[in-house]
């Protein structure tokens, strides 16, 4: 599917700043699918198009739909064509009740500790040096997010690096079951945000990237187990402190 021109004229970029370049492509880009009223599977402009629409580099814009995808707002297709995501197919939120949510919390997180054990295995084997770099990049603003005490960058940098090694296993199946339960990463960090705190967390992702970048994929699925493992008692108390609190309202 291609973008109608007359969608397209009724599209007026803002102007971006340095400062917070690829959130504020991010959010431009959002704008001009709400714009332009696109349905899924609709295509958005090229990489091209929009860096010289928005005024900045095409890698900058590389990152911005990279930032959308791991939200479920635009997919990537094979020859770096982004169309219109199918939200309905995603859960961004729990689609369960509260409580049912945290009964079900640590199986949704035992399948995803699986799924990415396989996707780390997988991408040591079929990365590209562009994704290792975007990995790169992610793991040093989540790195400077939590030294600097700021959770909400801190989370959202970790999403990305975790979507980032799935996107770079090449596996639909996968990927769609990582879309199901991804949702249980944001739950965690929106329930017990000083986990994303704790001073293993750059040893850990750090161990998952270098297997990832040496092609290693034994050594890239060991260390995506420990990192699962590590955060296994974090998943029990989030668990066990909201059901001690009950629903929240």
């Amino acid at each position: 599917m291609s973008i109608d021109p007359n969608v397209e004229q009724s599209y007026v970029p803002v102007p971006i700043n340095r400062e917070s370049v690829i959130s504020k492509a991010a959010d431009e880009i959002r704008r001009l699918i709400g714009a332009g009223n696109l349905k899924p599977g609709d295509a958005l402009p090229v990489e091209l198009k929009l860096s010289k629409s928005l005024g900045i580099s095409r890698g900058s814009v590389r990152e911005a739909l990279r930032v959308l995808d791991g939200l479920g707002l635009v997919e990537k297709q094979p020859g770096r064509r982004v169309i219109v995501a199918d939200r309905s197919r995603l859960y961004t939120s729990p689609p369960i009740g509260e409580a049912a949510f945290l009964k079900a919390l640590p199986v949704v997180y035992k399948v995803r500790g699986l799924v990415e054990e396989r996707c780390a295995e997988l991408a040591a084997l079929h990365r590209t040096e562009e994704e290792v770099a975007e990995l790169d990049n992610y793991l040093a603003l989540f790195q400077e997010a939590r030294k600097r005490g700021d959770p909400v960058a801190a989370a959202h940098n970790h999403q990305a690096f975790h979507s980032g090694i799935v996107a770079a296993a090449r596996n639909p199946v996968l990927t769609a079951l990582f879309q199901q339960v991804r949702f249980s990463i944001a739950a965690v960090a929106e329930r017990l945000p000083e986990s994303l705190r704790d001073s293993r967390q750059a040893s850990i992702h750090t161990a998952v990237l270098e297997a990832i970048r040496g092609r290693d994929a034994r050594r890239a699925r060991t260390a995506a187990r420990r990192h699962f493992r590590m955060i296994a008692p974090l998943i029990e108390f989030v668990t066990r402190s909201g059901e001690q609190e009950g629903p929240r309202i």
